[in-house]
Order: C-alpha cells, then sequence, then structure tokens
C-alpha cells in the first residue's frame, strides 16, 4: 500500500471496509472472518481509534496473525506488510471478500457498519444462498410428489424438443428423477424446490414467497395506488401472466415499421421487462422470506429481486453463474433465456435503442434492483425539427446520409430517428445498413 492511500485512510477512520487496532488481539480472527464474508477490508494494527499512528513493537506479529487465522474456516484470504509511517511501524491485514462463508470458532460473523455481527442459523442459510454454497432449487421440498403436475413435465418435454432439439428418454414419470423435479428423501419420492416452482400449478402452497406483487402508484411519494395484484402459480405462467398485464396495461406510444410488419412501441421495451422479471424469478434467493415486488410510478418501474448478485458478476461483467442452476436449465430448455449472463445485455440493448427509456440496475448486500425509468418527454426540439427538413428535402435517407446533412453522430442520429419513428413523424423501412427512413405520418 502506497503512503498516499493510508494516510487517507487514517484521515476517513473506521468504516465497514477499515478496522484500527492499536495492538494485537486475538479478535482480529473475527474481523477477517467478517470482512471475508462481506466486502473484504483492511485491518491496521499500531493505530488508534481515532486514527492516530502508536505503532507497534513485536517482531513476531506475522506468526501470531498466521495463527489466529488457523480459527477461520475455510481459511481466508489475506495479505499481510509491515509499513512506515511518522517514525513508526504499522502492520497491515488486506482481506479479499470471499466466494465461501467463513466461521471463526464455528460462529459465521459479518461487517455491518464499524461492527461485526454474528449471523443467526436463518442468516446463515440466506449468506449460504447468497454465496451459492447452497442450492435452493436442489433441496427436496416438503410437497407431496402428487404436486407436481404431470401436464407441464409433458409441456415441457415437448417445448425442449422444439427448441433445443433434445428427446426425452422414457415416459413422463420416468423424467421426474432424471431431471432432478423429484429426489427420494428416504423411502419418499419429494418434489425439489425446482420442480415445485416450475411444474406444480400450486406452488406457493408450499413456497410462500415464490410470487410477485405489482403496486401502481400514483405518484413518486408511494402515498396512493391505483392498482395492487398478485400473480402466482409455475414460474412460466408468471412469466406470461405479468408479460400479458404490462401489455394491457402500459401505454402505447406509437408503432413503426419492423420490416413489412407494423410494430407497436411501448412506454418502456417489453423486452427488457420480461427479461429482468425472468432473471428475479430464476436468481432470487428463494431462502430470503420476501416476495419478488414490482412498483409502478409515473416516470419509473422498480422490480425489487430478494438476493445481490453472486460474488464476481455485475451489470457490467455479466455471465452465467446462477443462484439457482436447475431453474436455469429448465428456463433455457424451453427458450424464454440463453445462458452465459446474455439477458442483461439483452436488457441493457433495448434500454439503448428505446428513445425514453433507461435502465439502472442496483446492487445491495441481499437485494437487486433494477430500474426502468423515463429519461426524457416526445418534445420535438431543433435538431429533431432539423431532421424533418432534411428528410422532406431528400424524400428518402439513410442514418449515415441524415448525419451528414445534419452535423451529427450516427449513434446520436440513430436515437433521434426511433423517437420519430414512435411518435408517427417518420417512417422506417429495410434493416441494418439498408435502413431508411422518409416523412410521413405527423410532421
Amino acid at each position: 500500500m502506497k503512503i498516499e492511500e493510508l494516510i487517507g485512510l487514517l484521515k476517513k477512520g473506521e468504516s465497514e471496509e477499515v478496522e484500527f487496532k492499536t495492538s494485537f488481539t486475538k479478535d482480529i480472527a473475527k474481523d477477517v472472518c467478517a470482512f471475508s464474508n462481506t466486502v473484504g477490508g483492511e485491518i491496521f494494527i499500531g493505530i488508534d481509534d481515532k486514527g492516530g499512528v502508536v505503532g507497534i513493537k513485536d517482531e513476531n506479529i506475522e506468526q501470531k496473525v498466521s495463527d489466529i487465522l488457523s480459527s477461520v474456516h475455510p481459511h481466508p484470504s489475506v495479505k499481510m506488510e509491515r509499513l512506515g509511517i511518522s517514525d513508526k511501524e504499522i502492520f497491515h491485514i488486506n482481506v479479499s471478500a470471499s466466494d465461501k462463508l467463513h466461521s471463526q470458532g464455528n460462529i459465521v460473523h459479518i461487517r455491518i457498519g464499524r461492527n461485526n455481527r454474528p449471523l443467526t442459523t436463518q442468516e446463515v442459510i440466506e449468506k449460504a444462498a447468497e454465496s451459492a454454497i447452497v442450492f435452493f432449487d436442489e433441496l427436496p421440498s416438503e410437497a407431496p410428489q402428487e404436486a407436481i403436475s404431470l401436464p407441464l413435465v409433458k409441456k415441457y418435454l415437448e417445448k425442449r424438443k422444439e427448441e433445443r432439439g433434445v428427446k426425452s428418454m422414457g415416459s413422463v414419470e420416468e423424467n421426474l428423477t432424471r431431471l432432478k423435479i423429484t429426489k427420494k428423501v428416504g423411502s419418499i419420492m419429494r418434489p425439489t424446490n425446482a420442480g415445485l416452482l416450475f411444474f406444480s400449478e400450486s406452488a406457493q402452497d408450499y413456497i410462500s414467497n415464490a410470487r410477485v406483487r405489482i403496486v401502481w402508484f400514483e405518484s413518486e411519494e408511494m402515498e396512493r395506488y391505483t392498482d395492487s395484484r398478485e400473480f402466482g402459480g409455475a414460474i412460466c405462467k408468471m412469466v406470461d401472466d405479468l408479460e400479458d398485464y404490462f401489455s394491457k396495461n402500459l401505454k402505447v406510444l406509437g408503432a413503426g415499421m419492423a420490416g413489412w410488419k407494423r410494430k407497436e412501441f411501448m412506454e418502456y421495451p417489453m423486452e427488457a421487462l420480461r427479461e429482468a422479471i425472468i432473471n428475479a424469478l430464476i436468481h432470487r434467493n428463494y431462502f430470503d422470506p420476501s416476495e419478488v415486488q414490482i412498483f409502478i410510478f409515473p416516470s419509473k418501474i422498480v422490480i425489487k429481486n430478494p438476493g445481490s448478485f453472486p460474488l464476481g458478476v455485475t451489470p457490467d461483467a455479466p455471465e452465467h453463474k446462477p443462484r439457482n442452476p436447475l431453474l436455469a436449465q429448465y428456463m433455457y430448455d424451453m427458450g424464454y433465456i440463453e445462458k452465459y449472463g446474455s439477458g442483461i445485455n439483452k436488457i441493457k440493448e433495448a434500454c439503448r435503442v428505446h428513445p425514453i427509456a433507461g435502465v439502472e440496475f442496483i446492487l445491495k448486500p441481499y437485494r437487486t434492483e433494477v430500474v426502468f425509468k423515463k429519461e426524457k418527454e416526445f418534445k420535438l426540439d431543433e435538431v429533431d425539427q432539423k431532421i424533418l427538413r432534411i428528410l422532406r428535402k431528400m424524400e428518402s435517407a439513410t442514418s449515415t446520409e441524415i448525419g451528414e446533412e445534419a452535423g451529427l453522430s450516427k449513434v446520436s442520429v440513430v436515437k433521434r430517428m426511433n423517437a420519430l419513428v414512435i411518435i408517427g413523424a417518420i417512417r422506417k423501412a429495410g434493416k441494418g445498413p439498408a435502413t431508411r427512413y422518409s416523412v410521413g405520418g405527423k410532421g
């Protein structure tokens, strides 16, 4: 660590990621455990609570720290170094965030603010799920095997063959254990949680939080709502029902040509909403008792999903690391999703080309929020008017030709052209580089 960085940390004081110790104590093992289980952190020995340098004189401090860290399981990832400052020496321990669940003395600690806190049994289970150590969907449920709908299993097998070319082997019943829809517990066959969520019409009777609640608010202050409803059933049914709900209730802003067909444009990109809802249902933490919530405001839609992104996965660096691998596989087999983190990229791309909607991913320790915002209104400014004058003069043009004439980048032109298509001011024909625009409708 550079001395400038160290001085900066000392000035800021202790925090969720920084701990000061005046001298070596055995509590350092607890600190390392807590940092490993959250976002990582820095421990400085030889610093008082106010950030003052008191220094160390212990020649064997490396060995002492190594010895006490043997009580942390599994072994944490740490780096240790001696640093000189103000003619004194301090000892620095850098702790990396871990994708494992660490305990010290058989107790799991996490870092909350400037303190460490032991987790309850339920919290340990939830944390294990967050760390993808325990897969909820692979565990057997308490439901009877009869809760599985054989017609839904048959539909899945047929759809898998259609979408992925995978032929089923044996009868529908014989595929239950092969596909981990059911699992033997002692002498009794039980649905797995994945089997129950995907192939039962009454999953919520056994997994009550496996539902989605929509609340439509009149204002951003959430004082009054105009609609509140609950969606349940098998996961695919919820996805289809929610898509139908948004199709019927969101505003249609206009229409444009998609190839030879006229396509309606909604106030939010439907493909992005659908993808976000699918992600919420298959990647959520089902150990968390909360349900998936969708709040609709005049200027935004917020999808709140229990569970954060797995360690090392972010909206900027998505990858296929499912919290519920069986659910992800079932959805992939039926053509609802593609693997390898493509869903987030689809959401971002759909919002990028949409003229008014943007998207923001808000990651919290135990929750993910996907926020679709209306970023601008439909108002023709001077640049839009200029583009319309150019099109009237040219009658038909590509985005490149319009950009050259208007002095705009192609990206800027395409976004404006999409907005003008939606409100009916211009027409769009063709695909890719052959796409051409002409004046039509309003204008």
